[in-house]
């Protein structure tokens, strides 16, 4: 009974609940209200003129955008901002420096002067309805490139003095740069010419940090290091040291190791730590030689050195052996054993008493392959050929020794390269003829470029590419033959068919001096892309 007694009265407290809420209902249906609303109809906006993206030369060019807005309601109006800012991610200054929009017009059309420093920047226009308060984004990419952001820069001897010529994928071409930058070249002979994507210095002037993309130059008794924004200088020799003092030494080469910045001459390899995309900055000076285990002094040999994103090789004439400089500036002997082995291997990478000639990279198949030609440190002119696999440090990298035919003319060649991307090959100058070395077979052959001017003196010969995927438009494998006469030069590039130059030269540039180095300079380079460029000089 008491269960049937619970039952009837949960019903009435429904039926009661389920009453007040038609009466709520009700009350509702008659209620007049006398509000006054009004429904502002959201109207279609449609925008044409605008691009993906632009293109602009830094402080010179004008960025002129010249959208039409429509709008498919009558009498509607409009207000419109635009901004700018560093893209992120872009490889520069924007993944250490805070973001900032930057407005730079409010008016439909936009004339902006590119003031701006080289980088990658997305550039906004926001489009507001002002009868509805709507807005409407454009995003687009805008890339600020300075006349020095890109072609291929030579290096040249004037006549023991040096300058660097710029000519651009539209046959352009600036001559003579330090000598119009600064008033006179730089006095003594070029020994080479490198490249830094992502250099970083302190600017003195603001004691902030800088990032840009540097060229650096080494002559016989003096550096450049380059800001390639405006080709100013940022150090030199004197000025490249913490300690204020620069030391006695034969400059040889400055190049981007992966954690900062690595230069050799014949008193050691010294190493400035800095990665700005890993937000390690730095002031890119150097301090005192790297030793061996930490203990022990080196002496580079100035006849080349291989890098291969992580370490760079080169041959200590002080201990006759085989160094590497790795990505934090650790400099290590390497092992006389291979990896997984005890046994010590017949070719040792330690007291190789020969003289080396030449040292280059070749990077077919993705292995970074060392070739190193010594002479016989008792027999002038016999020469022997190290292969060598760089991938296993510390341990013993040389594969095969072969000792080149009495026969070959690769014995008294005076000019050495590599092809590092499709063929195991050498090419050499010998009597002023252009030869290749097949480093499996052991045969050689002389080249005849088409097109090429014979009876000049051939001054310089390499392997330049740029394969960045993202940058499809001017990738490139070319072999470079540089030629020189009556105080002129010419560069031929030509493109490479089974370690060849294949057909007509693509281009053939022209101007005054000696050629004696190329390195080729693309605004979309950064610490991503630097095995997709040559880090040899």
């Amino acid at each position: 009974m008491k269960c049937n007694k619970t039952n009837t009265v949960m019903k009435k407290k429904i039926s009661y609940i389920l009453t007040l809420l038609v009466l709520v209902v009700f009350a509702s249906s008659c209620y007049d209200d006398k509000g006054n609303y009004d429904y502002v109809e959201i109207s279609k906006v449609t925008t044409t003129g605008l691009e993906e993206s632009y293109s602009k030369i830094a402080f010179q060019d004008v960025l002129h955008i010249e959208p039409t807005v429509t709008s498919d309601r009558a009498g509607d109006e409009f207000e419109y901002l635009w901004t700018l800012n560093l893209t992120k991610g872009s490889g520069t200054t924007s993944q250490i420096i805070k973001i900032e929009l930057d407005t730079i017009g409010y008016e439909r059309v936009l004339d902006f002067p590119v003031n701006v420093n080289q980088g990658y920047y997305d550039l906004t226009l926001r489009i507001t309805n002002k009868g509805n308060g709507v807005d409407v984004y454009h995003v687009m990419s805008l890339s600020v490139i300075t006349k020095f952001s890109e072609g291929f820069y030579l290096l040249k001897d004037m006549g023991n003095s040096t300058d660097i010529d710029l000519h651009m994928w539209d046959n352009s071409k600036i001559t003579d740069i330090l000598q119009k930058k600064d008033g006179e070249a730089l006095p003594a002979s070029p020994v080479s010419l490198g490249i830094d994507p992502v250099y970083c210095f302190i600017d003195e002037s603001t004691g902030k940090y800088v990032i840009t993309k540097a060229l650096t130059i080494c002559t016989d008794n003096d550096v450049r290091i380059i800001n390639m924004e405006d080709m100013s200088t940022v150090y030199t020799h004197n000025t490249m040291f913490h300690s204020g003092v620069a030391p006695e030494e034969k400059p040889y080469y400055v190049w981007r190791n992966m954690y900062g910045v690595g230069y050799i001459s014949d008193q050691g390899a010294y190493f400035s730590a800095q990665a700005a995309t890993e937000q390690l900055l730095g002031a890119g000076k150097f301090g005192f030689p790297a030793m061996v285990n930490d203990e022990e002094d080196s002496k580079p040999n100035k006849n080349g050195g291989v890098f291969m994103g992580f370490y760079y090789f080169y041959f200590d004439e002080l201990k006759d052996r085989f160094l590497y400089l790795d990505f934090n500036g650790g400099l290590s002997a390497l092992l006389n054993n291979v990896k997984d082995s005890q046994e010590e291997e017949k070719y040792v990478p330690n007291g190789i008493k020969h003289k080396l000639k030449a040292f280059v990279r070749n990077f077919v198949g993705n292995v970074n392959t060392g070739f190193a030609l010594f002479e016989d440190a008792d027999v002038t002119g016999k020469h022997y050929l190290y292969n060598m696999v760089l991938d296993d440090a510390p341990y013993n990298p040389i594969r095969k020794v072969t000792e080149i035919a009495s026969t070959s003319k690769l014995n008294t060649a005076t000019l050495y390269a590599s092809n590092e991307l499709t063929a195991k090959v050498i090419y050499f100058v010998n009597n002023n003829k252009l030869y290749m070395y097949d480093t499996e077979l052991n045969t050689e052959e002389e080249l005849q470029p088409q097109d090429f001017v014979t009876g000049e003196e051939i001054t310089y010969i390499s392997n330049r590419y740029w394969m960045w995927t993202d940058d499809k438009e001017h990738n490139f494998d070319y072999l470079v033959i540089a030629t020189h006469k009556a105080g002129k030069y010419k560069v031929y590039l030509y493109e490479v068919l089974g370690g060849k130059a294949y057909g007509k030269p693509k281009y053939v540039f022209e101007g005054d001096g000696k050629v004696v180095k190329m390195q080729y300079v693309s605004p979309k380079m950064t610490m991503k892309s630097l095995d997709y460029f040559p880090g040899s000089f």
